[in-house]
């Protein structure tokens, strides 16, 4: 019986502490980090095409490596393409999972469709 109840608690604990979490901060129609020209230009959205990409922070023991950043996301996902100067329908999420003492990571995650100035 005892070593049924330790095996349970072991589960349990594992499950806990190996599961993440992330959490979605917004949802915006048009977002860039980069020069748009939105009143001389049109503009084309490829909507058939998602990119999503992350910026990663580490945690090594209890020590964090750095701090995501939003932007650095968002760069990410826009330099897939070449010619994109942004995203449409786009969705922000922050997340991490941490493993007591051994390995964990925060992050930052940013999904859209690219936009690319029509020529």
């Amino acid at each position: 019986m005892k070593t049924r109840n330790i095996v349970l608690a072991s589960v349990v604990c594992g499950t806990v502490f190996l599961s993440g979490c992330a959490h979605r901060l917004g949802d915006f129609t048009v977002a860039s980090t980069k020069n748009m020209d939105v009143k001389n230009t049109e503009h084309r959205v490829d909507e058939s095409e998602r990119l999503v990409d992350r910026d990663t922070a580490h945690i090594i023991f209890f020590i964090p490596t750095g701090i995501p950043n939003m932007k650095e996301a968002m760069d990410n996902v826009i330099e897939q393409r070449p010619g994109a100067v942004g995203l449409s329908n786009v969705t922000v999420k922050r997340g991490g999972f941490w493993i007591p003492f051994i390995y964990g990571q925060d992050y930052f995650e940013i999904e859209g469709n690219p936009i690319y100035e029509a020529e």
